[in-house]
């Protein structure tokens, strides 16, 4: 039984590789998306599930992409992640339900995503 839906986007193909077999493995449906503007081009199709992307991509970077959906009302969690810096304080400020610097273990990014998806299930729910 699925966990639920991540939405990965990375723009490194070996890193959307490997933390979607990362993922599944973690009981997750994964869906990947090579950059922000993908993410943002499937916004109504997001109806489920929770977000994990990079902060530091070409073209959009992290934060454009949290403003994007926000503006076509995308309200699944989001978890960002980033190799470049303690954007910790800019994340929460952003509304991010989560936030991992890079490098991270298996289990340190399954967590950020069972209390995201946690939290989603409750604002829901009330």
């Amino acid at each position: 039984m699925s966990k639920g839906i991540i939405h990965l986007v990375d723009d490194d193909s070996s890193v959307r590789g490997t933390l979607a077999r990362l993922l599944v493995s973690g009981g997750y449906v994964v869906r990947v998306y090579a950059s922000g503007t993908e993410l943002i081009d499937a916004a109504p199709s997001l109806t489920a599930g929770c977000i994990l992307f990079d902060v530091n991509m070409p073209g959009l970077d992290g934060f454009e992409v949290q403003k994007a959906l926000a503006e076509r009302d995308v309200r699944l969690p989001v978890v960002m992640m980033t190799g470049g810096g303690d954007l910790t304080l800019l994340a929460w400020k952003a509304g991010v339900a989560g936030f991992n610097p890079k490098p991270f273990g298996r289990s340190e990014i399954l967590a950020a995503l069972e209390q995201a998806a946690t939290e989603q299930f409750v604002a829901s729910a009330s």
